[in-house]
């Protein structure tokens, strides 16, 4: 009987290895956060032996967020620039916590490190430290590599960064989808890397406007809609081409996630033309104090576009028969962008049951094609100057007067 009960641990044990060995450490996933506790320490660390130091420094934050600390320790002992980079987030997160009203001597900052949203980066540098004078204040500053390319970067306290870093992922997982399926189509995003539960660094996207700096001036504060935007798209080589992809990636994104707290400053149009949503502080239903009293009364649209983008996308036209065709076939790529995430929508399973059932539901995977292409138009009729984009424009402008 004890041999028995010997053989039988063996085979369990046999069988427990060959399913950890089947289950491969991939730090490229962009679900890697969320799918960590499938990984037992041993694997983890068993794996760092075939990983590049940018892969290790990916295992390393995914690992500090959820505490594994005896994964942590072993990359801290066997990378230095790990290492320092831990010690350059500490001092960092000490600085914004502090929240000093001087500016920030960031030459007391560790170097060089990897920097952990962008790991092939190796940071030489830390300047043009400044506070925000926003919620928590965060820390704002600029991180140089030796060959003097640069990055803007910000450290946060007081937010939960966790569902930005869910909502990016889903963005990740909706591009390699729209490559496989070859959609010209793209979702463009910041970085984020939660490094405790209300806090973490945020790199942004370089070259990018909001949305408000291309809105009618004051002097022409009658007009429907500005040419700005349109004159700034057409001064670039592909600028229209860029809009139009990155719009269909905005739009889908916005609609499947369910954002919320879509204003003209967290709606951004990098200097190539593309547009992008930041902010996820609301998504997957949560809606902000504003929104839930007006939802009694109108609709509320995940990706608001105004006439604006619609102007900088097809151009000043002014004959009706062209403008419908132009936004029929804007819905036609648009659904096209969509069902590809219907069509796998198990690729968004890692991130739990409770917001794989959002997408389930979001997806509208218990409909026919026909009845969810229906649903989709209705949900971008919606997005497209809706008569909340208006009164959200007014309410965050009687914001912006009463802090300044």
């Amino acid at each position: 009987m004890t041999n028995n009960n010997h053989l039988d641990k063996n085979k369990h044990k046999e069988e427990n290895d060959q399913e950890e060995s089947l289950n491969i450490v991939n730090v490229h996933d962009p679900f890697f956060l969320w799918g960590l506790l499938q990984h037992s320490d041993q694997s983890l660390i068993q794996a760092n032996k075939t990983l590049s130091d940018a892969d290790r420094s990916c295992l390393y934050w995914s690992c500090h967020y959820h505490k594994r600390s005896k994964v942590c320790e072993y990359l801290l002992e066997n990378c230095e620039l790990i290492r320092t980079a831990r010690d350059a987030i500490e001092q960092l997160s000490t600085m914004t916590q502090e929240g000093d009203k001087n500016t920030p001597d960031l030459k007391e900052i560790s170097v060089p490190f990897i920097l952990p949203t962008s790991p092939d980066f190796i940071v030489k540098e830390l300047r043009d430290g400044s506070f925000i004078s926003s919620k928590g204040k965060p820390l704002q500053f600029k991180v140089v590599d030796e060959k003097g390319n640069t990055k803007i970067c910000m450290y946060k306290h007081g937010d939960e960064l966790l569902q930005d870093a869910l909502c990016i992922a889903v963005m990740k997982e909706m591009n390699k989808i729209f490559e496989e399926e070859n959609i010209d189509a793209e979702v463009v995003f910041y970085e984020v890397v939660p490094v405790d539960k209300e806090e973490g660094l945020i790199e942004f996207v370089e070259n990018a406007h909001p949305l408000l700096e291309f809105k009618a001036d004051d002097e022409n504060e009658k007009s429907k809609s500005s040419d700005a935007l349109k004159k700034f798209i057409e001064t670039k080589p592909e600028g229209k081409q860029n809009l139009f992809r990155s719009f269909l990636g905005f739009v889908v994104s916005g609609i499947v996630l369910q954002l919320a707290d879509r204003h003209d400053d967290n709606i951004m149009i990098t200097d190539d033309g593309k547009i992008l949503h930041i902010d996820f502080g609301c998504a997957f239903g949560q809606k902000t104090k504003l929104e839930q009293l007006l939802s009694f009364f109108m609709d509320i649209p995940n990706s608001p576009f105004s006439e604006d983008v619609f102007i900088a996308i097809i151009g000043r036209e002014d004959n009706d028969e062209v403008i419908t065709k132009l936004w029929e076939s804007i819905k036609d790529r648009t659904w096209l962008c969509f069902n590809a995430l219907r069509k796998h929508k198990n690729r968004f399973k890692p991130v739990g049951e409770k917001h794989y059932e959002h997408f389930h539901e979001r997806l509208m995977i218990a409909r026919n094609d026909s009845e969810a292409q229906q649903a989709l138009d209705v949900e971008l009729e919606k997005c497209y100057n809706n008569r909340f984009n208006a009164a959200r424009a007014f309410y965050y402008k009687i914001q912006q007067n009463i802090v300044s």
